[in-house]
Order: structure tokens, then sequence, then C-alpha cells
């Protein structure tokens, strides 16, 4: 059975790419041949000249990137992004299998369809109606086939009045769905009356060991701890971050901050590597929660400092199904550690029901096919 992965291509998100990758991998265990749809939409809204012309060359393509690295000859922060850009391009490359084509908001043929004989849609937040990217192709409205969604997330935990109908209609297109979160399933149920499972995110799916084999395997001699936020950390929660560090005579190294330029150009299988290694994390991003756990880290996860809509809702429902709702910051410190065998051993359980999920959505899948 031939199967096409529909999610986010994000070539800059650690956490994109290593689901992307997870999900894949863990499909193709299963026995079926799997390919992610490039899907490059971005809504028409007057967007900048820059952008436009990078759409009629294409993101990625050769011609695209050679005009960057020429552009980043002339700046510095231009170049830093460049060098990132390459990192998970290449990890792209060699551990995704991504379409020949691509779909965005101009497509209007989709001959592709005959390839595929199902589609998964998911994981990360690839219903956020707040992302530019966001449409209808995110429920795969332009086929027939069969969908099952895979941890799919909605990011947010309400949907607009003005957007449920565009909702229900994707929904109910989706013969079997599962979500990451418990405000999903909420979501599901209240516009659909459908019953969503709620299921682990695909980088929990895969060991410590799976990961560690598309690691850099870059050996460090210091002992060190993980920054990594995705929004601004504010100057207290850093401070306190700082003396952790120093009580514990570990040096800091930030991932997502121009601060550390050797980390900033780095691609997801260096982040792997530096979880695998660290001492500690400290962070208000959800797969940093995800690798902290795979790794056995210990780990505080901060209130992120973004003015939308709350995003805590999948965090909080994997530390709750963990039992480690204690590991949310508190100014008071987070000096307790964390009991990992209980950890891996509820881990262990929603890994077993999540996997059920997915084998058996595939075989209704198949079911349906062979009549």
């Amino acid at each position: 059975m031939k199967i096409a992965i529909s999610t986010i291509n994000d070539y800059g998100n650690y956490g994109n790419r290593l689901q992307n990758y997870a999900l894949q991998t863990v499909i193709e265990s299963l026995g079926y041949d799997v390919v992610t749809i490039r899907n490059m939409t971005i809504p028409d809204n007057g967007m900048g000249l820059k952008r436009k012309v990078r759409k009629q060359l294409g993101e990625n393509s050769k011609l695209t990137l050679f005009l960057k690295k020429l552009l980043s000859l002339f700046s510095h922060t231009k170049q830093l992004n460049y060098h990132r850009e390459i990192s998970f391009l290449n990890f792209t490359k060699i551990n995704i299998k991504e379409s020949d084509f691509k779909i965005d908001e101009e497509t209007k043929m989709f001959d592709f369809d005959k390839k595929f004989d199902c589609y998964v849609i998911g994981s990360d937040q690839v219903w956020n109606y707040s992302f530019p990217r966001f449409s209808k192709f995110d429920f795969v409205e332009y086929s027939n086939k069969p969908k099952i969604s895979y941890a799919a997330s909605f990011g947010v935990n309400d949907i607009p009045d003005h957007l449920r109908d565009f909702y229900r209609t994707g929904l109910n297109g989706i013969d079997y769905i599962s979500v990451r979160e418990k405000s999903g399933k909420k979501i599901v149920s209240d516009l659909t009356g459908a019953k969503a499972t709620v299921v682990l995110d695909p980088t929990l799916l895969l060991s410590n060991e799976n990961w560690q084999e598309i690691s850099t395997k870059k050996s460090y001699t210091e002992k060190f701890i993980v920054v990594y936020f995705l929004d601004e950390i504010s100057k207290d929660d850093f401070s306190y971050i700082q003396k952790f560090a120093e009580r514990n005579n570990y040096v800091i190294k930030r991932m997502f901050s121009r601060e550390d330029e050797e980390l900033w150009e780095s691609g997801p299988d260096e982040f792997i590597n530096l979880f695998s290694q660290a001492e500690a994390v400290f962070t208000d991003s959800f797969h940093a929660v995800a690798f902290s756990i795979i790794f056995n880290k210990y780990f505080e996860v901060f209130e992120r400092n973004f003015k939308g809509p709350s995003m805590n809702s999948r965090i909080d429902t994997l530390l709750d199904d963990l039992d480690l709702a204690d590991r949310w910051h508190s100014k008071s410190g987070n000096a307790k550690s964390i009991d990992y065998a209980k950890t891996m051993e509820l881990l262990d359980i929603r890994k077993k029901e999540s996997l059920s999920f997915l084998e058996n959505s595939l075989k209704g899948v198949e079911s349906q096919i062979n009549g």
C-alpha cells in the first residue's frame, strides 16, 4: 500500500523535521511505502516582492539557493540563515522521502492522487488556523481516497465561529481521526460528534537508540545544558537558568538563538545529538520536552512569551500522560529529580496504544481497498 504523508514542510523548524522523519519511519516499519507531499501553500495576501520572486523560482530551487548565497555575502545574519537552511535541507534530503511534485494555492490538477492508496495527515500543528500556510489542503480535500490523521494538532483550544463550518467539513472527510492533545479531541467531538483518539507525537514512538542512529554523534568534552526557546526568553527566566548552570558548573548552549552562531547553523541531526548529551534542558518547546523525555534528561518547561492563542495544551497533555505535570517552571525552582523508571513505564503504555491506533487504522484502510 502506498501512503502519502500530508504535514507542514518547514525547513527551519527542528520539531517539524523530526516528527516528519519519525512518522515516516514508523509507517515504514509497519510494511508500507511512504512519501511526504511537499505542500508549499501560502495564501496570496499581498506578499512582498521577495516572497513572490522565491515563489516563482521555487522555495528551495538551485537558483533560489544561489541567490540566497549571493545575498549572504553582504550580510553576516543572512550568511548564518543560509547555512542554517542548507543544514535543514541536507537533513531532509538524506532522511525524508519527499514527493517530486509540490502543491500550493494555485494547484488545480491533482493527478498524483492516482499514485496513492491512503493519506496520513499529521503530525505537528497542521490544523492551526493562525498559521498563514493553513488551508483546505491540510484536510486533503482534493482526494476521495481513505484518510487517517495521526497526532494532528490544532495548536489552540478553540476554533472561532467563522471557521467552524470549514473545520467541520474537513474533519468529516477523514476516516480515522487521532489528535495530539485532549483539547483537540474535544474540538473534534464538538464539531462533528466523532470520537478522536489522543495519541503520542510520532517522535516519542522511536527509542533513543533509533534517534542516535541519525544524530551527528559530535562529542563534547564540557558538561552543558540546552536552552531552547521558540519565543524571547525573559530576563528573569534567563537569570534563573544562568544561576542553575553556575551552581552546577555547566556551560550554557543556546539553540535557536543567533547568540550561539555555530548552533544556529546546525540541523536536526545536531539537535538530537545535543539533547542526548545535555545535563539538563530549559525550554518553552513541545519537541524539546519530547526529546528531553526520550533521553531521560532533567528539564523545566516555561510559558511561551507569545501574544497569540496559547499552545500549551499539547505540552499539558504529554506531561499529564506521563505524570510529569510538575515540570512546569516555578519561580521557587524545580529541584525535584525525575523518576524516569516510572516515566518510561507510562510512556511504553502510551506507545503501545498509539501504535495500535495507527496499525489498526491502516489495516482498516486495506480492508476498504480490498473490499
